[in-house]
This record gives C-alpha cells, sequence and structure tokens, in this order.
C-alpha cells in the first residue's frame, strides 16, 4: 500500500508543502511509500513533488488530500474508488482578495464550496488544528478529527538554545507569511510608522514572504506606503529564500510580529519561538490557538498602545525572559502533541 498526497501546489517554503514533506518522511519511517504530487509545483521543486499528470494510481493505494484552495487536484482525486482522507488546512475568506485578485478570490470562494463535496465523498477527514475543526464541524463533518500539523525542526538543530545569548539592543522586528491581503503587511507598515514616531529610526523591520504575481497591486500598495511613509531606510520586503537564508534572517531579528487577520495555524509563530523571538501578535484565526498561553496577543489594532508594550519588552529583560521562557514550554508541549498514527490507523483500516 502507497500513501500518495496531494495538494493544489508545491513550493518548499509553504506550510502545507513542509507538512506534507514531514508526513512523508514519517510514513518512510514506519515503511511506507508514497508520493507528492501537486497542480502547480515550480521547477526547482520536482526533486520533492511532481506533477499531478504524472500520478499513477494503484487500486490499494491511500490518497491524502490537502485542502486550502480549489483546484483541479481534488477532481483528479475523486476519479478514484480509492480511500481518500482530508487533511485540512483552512481556506482563506475570500473577501480579502477581491479588491485585488478577483480570480484568486473566485479559487477561495469555490474552496469553500468543495468542503462539501469532500464532506460528502471522503472516507476521513482530520484538520491541523482546532480552529479549523470547528469550520469542519459546523458544516456537518460528523467524524473530523484533529492531527497537529507536524514541524521539523531538525534542519535547525544547530541553533543555540540558550536564549540569553540573543542581542535586544537594536530593534530588529520580522514577519515571515506570504505577501498577501490577509496577512496585513500593510499594518506592519503602519506600526513600523508609529514606532518611528514615537522611538526614532534605530530599528528595522522585514517582511519575509513570496507574492503570488497576480497580487501584484498588494506588493505595490506595500512598496507605496514604505517610501511615501519615509520608511526605504528601516523597511524591507524580501521575497522567498531558502533554508540557510531563513534561518539567518530568524538568527538575526529579535521580535516577531504578526498583524495577519486569518491564519488556521501560522507556522512561522513556532519557527520564531524557535529561535527565541518574542511574538507579539493580532489575535485572529488559529493565532491564540497556536500560541497557547504564550506570546503576547493584541486584540485591537491601536498602534500607539502596541509601540508602547512591545517597547517594554525590549526595555524589561526580565518580562522579556518570562515571555521567551513560556514560548519555549508551549513548543515543546506542541511537539509532543504531534503523531503520525492517527493517519496511520485510518489508512489501514
Amino acid at each position: 500500500m502507497n500513501i500518495h498526497q496531494f495538494s493544489a501546489g508545491f513550493q518548499l517554503g509553504d506550510a502545507i508543502s513542509q507538512e506534507m514533506l514531514e508526513i512523508k518522511r514519517l510514513l518512510n519511517k514506519e515503511g511506507y511509500q508514497g508520493k507528492i504530487f501537486a497542480e502547480n509545483v515550480f521547477s526547482y521543486d520536482r526533486k520533492y513533488a511532481e506533477k499531478i499528470t504524472k500520478a499513477k494510481i494503484k487500486p490499494n493505494d491511500v490518497l491524502v488530500y490537502h485542502h486550502s484552495i480549489h483546484s483541479d487536484v481534488l477532481d483528479f482525486v475523486l476519479k478514484f474508488p480509492n480511500r481518500k482522507i482530508l487533511i485540512y488546512h483552512n481556506v482563506t475568506p475570500e473577501d480579502f482578495f477581491s479588491g485585488y485578485d478577483l480570480k484568486f478570490s473566485y479559487l477561495l470562494r469555490k474552496g469553500r464550496e468543495d468542503l462539501e463535496i469532500i464532506r460528502d465523498t471522503f472516507h476521513h477527514s482530520f484538520a491541523v488544528s482546532n480552529f479549523n475543526l470547528n469550520e469542519l464541524q459546523e458544516i456537518g463533518f460528523k467524524h473530523a478529527r484533529l492531527l497537529p500539523l507536524h514541524l521539523n525542526f531538525q534542519k535547525w538543530k544547530d541553533v543555540p538554545r540558550d536564549f540569553k545569548l540573543k542581542s535586544f539592543d537594536f530593534p530588529s522586528f520580522l514577519f515571515v507569511g506570504r505577501i498577501a491581503p490577509n496577512k496585513r503587511q500593510d499594518d506592519l507598515i503602519r506600526f513600523a510608522r508609529t514606532w518611528k514616531s514615537k522611538m526614532g529610526n534605530q530599528f528595522s523591520m522585514r517582511m519575509l514572504g513570496f507574492c503570488n504575481p497576480n497580487q501584484q497591486s498588494y506588493l505595490d500598495e506595500l512598496n507605496f506606503m514604505i517610501h511615501h511613509l519615509d520608511l526605504a531606510e528601516e523597511v524591507k520586503i524580501i521575497s522567498y529564500v531558502d533554508e540557510s537564508m531563513l534561518k539567518k534572517i530568524y538568527a538575526e531579528s529579535n521580535m516577531f510580529l504578526s498583524m495577519s487577520e486569518h491564519e488556521g495555524f501560522c507556522v512561522p509563530l513556532m519557527e520564531a519561538i524557535y529561535f527565541h523571538l518574542p511574538v507579539v501578535a493580532f489575535a485572529a484565526g488559529a493565532v491564540p490557538e497556536t500560541l497557547g498561553n504564550s506570546g503576547i496577543l493584541f486584540e485591537s489594532k491601536n498602534f500607539d498602545s502596541i509601540v508602547s508594550q512591545v517597547d517594554s519588552i525590549f526595555k524589561k529583560s526580565d518580562f522579556r525572559n518570562s515571555i521567551i521562557g513560556a514560548q519555549n514550554i508551549r513548543l515543546d508541549e506542541y511537539l509532543q502533541s504531534t503523531s503520525i498514527l492517527p493517519l496511520l490507523e485510518v489508512a489501514r483500516s
């Protein structure tokens, strides 16, 4: 029995792609083979995933489908009578994109509609967070279960685990995530403007992420804001980088700041915790669940208030250390909660 995985797209730095790779690694350890297939695969990622047109499905194969947006992949999977398993990563509400990318907005709306088809045709369903699980249950997935997202930090095992080695003298803000309207990089820029007006220009902010070319107008808007608000020296948007550069940027930063208004989990929160960055985040979507009882959450985007709170993290080492300590506990607890066994259990049944 092979256990194949499917998704709309594969890109190495993307959370769903990382999840598929980790599941494949864990399945291999248990003696199961299988490939990763997607409709859209960049040429430099084809050593990890194949185009769906190359999939050869055998009668006993199990098909695991990662859902986040409408694509032809679902129709392909539905053609086969094989056992089908959903892993739900959430579908971003279309309204975030309607002013920037009508096609993407349409695909998100169809992605929501696809859930009803999946509900009636798949054998088993999992969600990677309780936030996502609640969505499935609200639309009638009676037997959906939680399968916590698998994180692999072995690639960064040489990162020093003594967080007191990190410098907090010079504020170096970081956000990692797609350049997209729901991530609200525009609010990060507004925060930077407020910070500069109150605290001066001795800081940096980096926003790291891939931008869909069809959403270039949002990126253009961000670049206009940066220059119009006189932030070109302090605020930088960095496109997709490889793992070694990502590690370097995390190591150089000393605070993770998120204004995102929709997350089904948000892997970069956990990555930031791993690198001992205090996390300050807008309490939207699954963000409170992901952080547990750690990090600093805010429910209103009052930038003056957020600046004051962030400033206290830099100035008060005991406060900062208590935040990082609680985050480390949360990360350890989360990593212990993940297991491939629930997926294997339904694949074998």
